[in-house]
């Protein structure tokens, strides 16, 4: 009897989680580039991305069967931006890095079939302080996102001081 509710326990709380937005009923299952590629004298060895890096990466992630076992987000951590946003204020991708932009990117991952992220902090600066963060620039930002078709945003407060004051 013990067994059977915690069974029933187990089944409310996994359709409680639910909440009816894509991709909620799971943790994001899949690629990072956060210490995942690497190094060059350019880039930090704990988060590098290139075009060809990523799209030479979505294609073996997919080659070797990860989402045929639900392993199906692909993200960029925080490689992806321009060390400044544009003169109207927006995020862009790093030209040095990724000279067509994001779009044949995630085209591409959208084409395997993948989920496709971006990483971004609230405060002014990311995480590795390279790249601008979005404070101040909720909106912008969110738009540019959907506007890429980006599937989900991971944000963290790494530059919390900044958000903060």
């Amino acid at each position: 009897m013990r067994h059977a509710v915690a069974l029933l326990s187990l089944l409310v709380a996994v359709y409680g989680y639910d909440n009816g937005a894509p991709y909620s009923k799971l943790p994001p299952l899949g690629w990072s580039s956060w210490k995942a590629l690497g190094p060059d004298p350019n880039i930090p060895v704990r988060d590098y991305c290139t075009h060809s890096t990523v799209m030479q990466t979505i294609d073996a992630f997919v080659e070797l069967g990860f989402p045929e076992y639900g392993y199906t987000h692909f993200h960029l951590d925080d490689c992806w931006a321009a060390p400044v946003r544009n003169a109207s204020g927006h995020l862009y991708a790093n030209p040095l890095y990724f000279p067509s932009g994001l779009q044949p990117v995630i085209d591409h991952a959208h084409s395997k079939g993948l989920v496709f992220g971006l990483y971004s902090d609230a405060g002014t600066r990311t995480c590795n302080g390279n790249s601008p963060g979005s404070k101040d620039h909720w909106q912008q930002d969110a738009d540019s996102f959907a506007s890429w078709n980006v599937d989900w945003v991971k944000t963290d407060f790494l530059s919390a001081n900044s958000f903060i004051h």
